[in-house]
């Protein structure tokens, strides 16, 4: 199973949203031009209450929709750049533990390359603490170009307290101004990313 970081309808939700405040603004400006300013007044109160109706249910979603928590059997992809975890080896190493979590990087593209350039891996345990991944250039680097429906396992390592119980598999990535407006998405404004099970 495959954990999405967005659907569709999230995805093409704030574009109708952008869409329907382009027509307002251009017809406000159209009532303008003809001093019909009522009927102007009016559709800028609209636009107004659409703009912040929508900005309350994005925040409200985002708040209120629990933390995805996905099973080590299953994949989680961050648009069309996935990874699924295969096995974990824990190296203990006195008050920290080494852990190496061989993945599956994969695609799910249809026609385009993809890659995890500019992503960051990180594990967090039960108590949020963030470990980052440790650099290997031994191993083939996750953030390889990906041709449509490829798949390359490799193996990444992270050094954790030895007291963290829990550990989770998480994805950090650039996120611009329109991904915050997507609806309940990862990206969205206040929204909690998707967690792996490690440990």
């Amino acid at each position: 199973m495959v954990i999405h970081s967005d659907s569709f309808v999230g995805v093409m939700l704030p574009f109708l949203v952008a869409l329907a405040v382009g027509v307002l603004v251009v017809t406000s400006a159209g009532m303008l031009a003809f001093r019909k300013f009522r009927r102007m007044a009016k559709t800028l109160r609209a636009l107004a209450g659409l703009v912040a109706a929508y900005a309350v249910t994005l925040i409200g979603v985002s708040l209120l929709t629990p933390q995805k928590n996905g099973s080590a059997s299953q994949a989680y992809c961050k648009d069309i750049w996935c990874i699924g975890i295969k096995e974990v080896s824990p190296m203990p190493a006195g008050k920290e533990i080494a852990y190496k979590v061989d993945v599956r990087i994969f695609s799910d593209a249809n026609t385009v390359r993809t890659s995890g350039k500019g992503f960051s891996l990180f594990l967090v345990d039960e108590r949020g603490r963030r470990y980052p991944m440790m650099k290997d250039p031994s191993v083939i680097p996750f953030d390889l170009n990906l041709d449509p429906g490829q798949s390359v396992n490799t193996s990444l390592t992270f050094v954790t307290r030895a007291d963290a119980q829990k550990l989770f598999l998480t994805v950090d990535s650039p996120i611009s101004w329109g991904a915050r407006l997507c609806f309940a998405c990862d990206s969205s404004l206040l929204h909690k990313p998707t967690l792996l099970r490690v440990l």
